[in-house]
C-alpha cells in the first residue's frame, strides 16, 4: 500500500470594507480512488474511498471552499501540492470560475502551462524547454471572488508512481 501525502495551503486577499466585517474561507479536502465500473452495460468512472494505492491508479483530489464570514473573499488563493509519489493527469485540474496556473519549482512560482519552461544543458549549452505535465509540482486556484455563504469546488487528477 502506498500513502500519499497531501498538504493544502490557503491564502485570501480580502477587500478591506468594514473594520468588524470579514470573510471566513474554510477548505476542506478529499481524496478518492477512480475506477471503472458497468453500469446499464456501460463501462463509467466511479469514485471510491482511497484505502491504498498500486502504481497506475488514479487518484481524484477534490477541494470544497465556502465563504462562512459576511464579506466577500477577493482574489482568493488556493495553492496545492501535488502529492509525492504521483503525476499529474493531463488537463484534469477544473474550478469553475476559478483562474488555474501550475508550478514546476515547488511552488515557488506559478505559470500557465504554454509559459512554463525549464533549462537543460545539453552539449555544454543551455537549452530552455517546455515543461510537461509531469514536472508540474504544485496548482493553484485563484478565485475571484467568493461571496458570504456561498461555496465552490476545485480539484484535479493525479496517477501513482
Amino acid at each position: 500500500m502506498k500513502k500519499i501525502k497531501m498538504i493544502l495551503v490557503l491564502m485570501v486577499a480580502l477587500s478591506p470594507a468594514y473594520a468588524m466585517a470579514a470573510a471566513d474561507v474554510k477548505i476542506s479536502i478529499t481524496a478518492e480512488k477512480v475506477i471503472m465500473v458497468e453500469k446499464d452495460g456501460k463501462k463509467v468512472e466511479k469514485l471510491v474511498a482511497v484505502e491504498e494505492t498500486v502504481p497506475g491508479d488514479v487518484l481524484q483530489y477534490t477541494l470544497n471552499y465556502s465563504n462562512k464570514g459576511d464579506e466577500k473573499a477577493k482574489d482568493a488563493i488556493v495553492n496545492d501540492p501535488i502529492p509525492s509519489g504521483t503525476l499529474y493527469v493531463v488537463d484534469s485540474a477544473f474550478g469553475p470560475g476559478a483562474e488555474i496556473s501550475f508550478s514546476i519549482d515547488k511552488g515557488k512560482s506559478f505559470k500557465q502551462p504554454s509559459l512554463l519552461k525549464y533549462e537543460v544543458k545539453v552539449d555544454g549549452k543551455t537549452q530552455k524547454r517546455k515543461a510537461t505535465p509531469d514536472k508540474y509540482t504544485d496548482i493553484r486556484w485563484k478565485i475571484k471572488e467568493i461571496a458570504p455563504g456561498k461555496s465552490g469546488m476545485a480539484g484535479f487528477r493525479v496517477r501513482v508512481k
